[in-house]
């Protein structure tokens, strides 16, 4: 009895993150998941191509920012200075037309959870606008 007890200690913080991924859906269909992996990072599974993902997070974060942002093409990654903090955003193929977005932010050299949410938002909105297109 100890030793199940024991084990189900030990294995519960792995399953906290499966918990926090299976949710949501956006109203017009594009998210298939989130996360949140520390206060700064926020990870979405979407419902659309690695291309059109890439290209709309590009343009928010031009949109966004009062300078030009730093690309990695081959890399799928942006860097851009919004609202006195620096905002990483990245692209990944999670599946056939499936991508995985992550946003993450600093702000005067510390972690902003609230910058990289307000960013994240932004993206996923363009995302759903751009899908009722």
């Amino acid at each position: 009895m100890q030793k199940s007890l024991l084990a189900v200690l030990i294995l519960a913080p792995l399953f906290q993150g499966c918990v926090a991924a299976g949710v949501g859906l956006v109203a017009g269909g594009v998210l298939l998941g989130q996360e949140v992996l520390d206060q700064s990072t926020y990870v979405a599974r979407l419902d659309v191509d690695v291309n059109t993902t890439w290209s709309t997070t590009k343009a928010t974060l031009s949109h966004m920012s009062t300078k030009p942002i730093d690309t990695d093409e081959q890399l799928r990654s942006a860097t851009a200075d919004i609202d006195s903090g620096s905002v990483v955003a990245s692209v990944e193929t999670y599946d056939l037309n499936r991508s995985v977005l992550k946003v993450s932010a600093k702000k005067y050299g510390v972690v902003n959870g609230a910058l990289a949410k307000s960013v994240y938002d932004r993206i996923l909105n363009d995302l759903d606008a751009n899908a009722k297109k």
